[in-house]
């Protein structure tokens, strides 16, 4: 079984507000074996309305729509829906007797326009809402039917647990079939790169599927499987995840919500070992990402934002320091082992990005240098970047905790 989310409101299309209804209801509908196929936002025009409604119900089996139940006149919804499945709007005395209730309950004198709430396509199964003044209905059709919820978060929420769901569990007979997803979070590699690794998963499977989602510096692969049970699923997806796991090994960071910094934190405190940093480029993006209100293993973060900081810092004469500003290396070395001086903590982590070139349209090729301070030693990378300036720094702070994160990985099999 299949569906399709229509959100509607031409706020959505303005970016007045961002649509988080298609999410809820997205994951919702996951959670009960039922496939969405597309999602779609369109304004308060009844034409454009009846267009997409139209459409999805030619493609899909459940057409939930979310929006434009309220008493104005540029909410539409309930005239879409009439005129699309070719059923007047009738009123129904019940509901207005609860929407006039829920004003009385708020101390609220109803408006005359309300009654518009009151009306829905002839023979549609009504959804009560309890929440609000804006009831839902149901219409069904031979293979096809149109839930419409209100688009306030709460009362859509609400109705979906309560209503939406259970319908559709008993009109298709929904029993246990599910579908689930995990998400492996990579870095180290781009997307590009990690699909040749993967290709052949992505390209030939179907149950579990694969995909994969790029940010700056973090890739994300999903692995999403549909079954009779959680069990099935889950062993599914578990297979898949080892194959991709035997290919990938160490650039797979993190599963689901994980994150680089958290699993680095984590780490750190899972080896007792505490470790501060020292940052230049990256404007504190670093220890931002490491810093906790609670954790005790990131002990100090150095933010030194301008030349005449990193001179005071690093402690050098005029001549010494200016021989080290051409080495970007050196001068991230020199930071890691000032503050292997100053903080006393395990280790020291020091990062230098030095502007090469400017590419023009305010992009920039900038070669970053990363050092780690450890009792055996002092380890290095190197990375040339190109683009925006806080593209730039948030690519150089997934580098340095990913190049932190190998270093502990490697101590931890060591220990």
């Amino acid at each position: 079984m299949n569906a399709q989310i229509i959100a509607i409101g031409s706020e959505l299309l303005l970016g007045q507000i961002v649509d988080t209804n298609s999410s809820y209801i997205a994951r919702a509908l996951a959670d009960n074996g039922i496939e969405l196929v597309q999602t779609t936002s369109v304004g308060d025009d009844l034409q454009r309305m009846n267009e997409v409604i139209r459409s999805a119900i030619d493609q899909v089996q459940v057409v939930i729509t979310t929006g434009g139940l309220g008493p104005t006149e540029d909410d539409l919804t309930r005239e879409a829906v009439a005129e699309v499945t070719g059923r007047p709007l009738v009123f129904q005395s019940h509901l207005m007797e609860q929407i006039e209730a829920i004003f009385k309950r708020r101390g609220f004198r109803m408006a005359e326009n309300n009654r518009r709430q009151a009306y829905i396509p002839e023979g549609a199964i009504p959804i009560e809402n309890p929440k609000g003044t804006a009831p839902g209905f149901i219409v069904e059709g031979s293979d096809w039917v149109i839930l419409s919820i209100p688009g306030v978060p709460s009362e859509m929420k609400y109705l979906m647990e309560h209503t939406v769901i259970p319908y559709l569990r008993r009109r298709f007979n929904l029993k246990s079939r599910v579908i689930r997803y995990r998400v492996l979070r990579v870095c180290g590699l781009g997307e590009s790169a990690i699909g040749l690794q993967i290709k052949d998963l992505m390209k030939e499977s179907r149950n579990p599927s694969v995909g994969t989602l790029a940010s700056p510096g973090d890739i994300k692969i999903r692995i999403t499987a549909k079954a009779d049970t959680l069990e099935e699923a889950s062993i599914m997806i578990e297979r898949m995840e080892q194959e991709i796991r035997s290919r990938l090994g160490i650039l797979i960071y993190g599963v689901d919500d994980e994150t680089l910094h958290g699993n680095v934190v984590k780490e750190l405190e899972h080896l007792g070992l505490t470790l501060s940093v020292v940052e230049t480029f990256t404007a504190g993006l670093i220890s931002q990402k490491l810093g906790s209100p609670e954790g005790r293993s990131v002990a100090q973060g150095l933010v030194l934002l301008s030349e005449s900081s990193l001179r005071r810092f690093l402690d050098l004469e005029d001549g010494t320091f200016s021989g080290i500003m051409a080495d970007p290396q050196a001068v991230s070395d020199r930071l890691a082992e000032r503050g292997s001086e100053e903080f006393e903590t395990d280790l020291v982590l020091g990062m230098f990005g030095k502007i090469v070139e400017e590419q023009g349209r305010e992009e920039y090729r900038v070669e970053t240098c990363y050092s780690l301070k450890t009792p055996s030693g002092m380890e290095r990378e190197s990375h040339p970047l190109g683009g925006e300036i806080p593209t730039l720094r948030e690519r150089a702070s997934i580098i340095a905790l990913d190049m932190l994160r190998k270093s502990l990985l490697k101590k931890g099999r060591r220990a």
